[in-house]
């Protein structure tokens, strides 16, 4: 009975999703959907930045505080075998790196907006 519970959801949705190509007779128009279609505009790319940056901000503080912690960890005898050091040290390194891609998106962002008001 597990089993057909199982398998009875994964043949529904194979179903569902080739439903629609049935309906278009084996073509499936290559507009864009709604949500897709993105607005290039200078307003656009400066409520993006401003997200970014509100992101960056958020991230950095995060960042300070666990370097912090850590300095405080460093020759402690709470992580002698420095097990939370190590764990902490990664999850800097994987903060950094959404940092370091945040900023990144605002940079592409910016040159956007250049290229946006070059062609105006």
């Amino acid at each position: 009975m597990k089993t057909l519970t199982a398998v009875i959801p994964s043949i529904v949705l194979c179903v569902g999703l080739t439903l629609p190509g049935f309906a278009a007779k084996g073509t499936v128009s290559s507009e864009p959907f709604a949500g897709e279609a993105m607005m290039q505009s200078v307003e656009f790319h400066e409520a993006a930045i401003q997200q970014h940056q509100d992101k960056a901000a958020v991230l950095a503080q995060k960042i300070q505080q666990l370097e912090h912690r850590l300095d405080m960890v460093k020759n402690s005898y709470r992580d002698p075998k420095g097990f939370k050091r190590q764990s902490w040290t990664r999850v800097l390194g994987k903060w950094r790196g959404e940092l370091q891609g945040l900023q990144e998106h605002v940079s592409w962002h910016e040159e956007q907006m250049a290229q946006l008001k070059k062609s105006e």
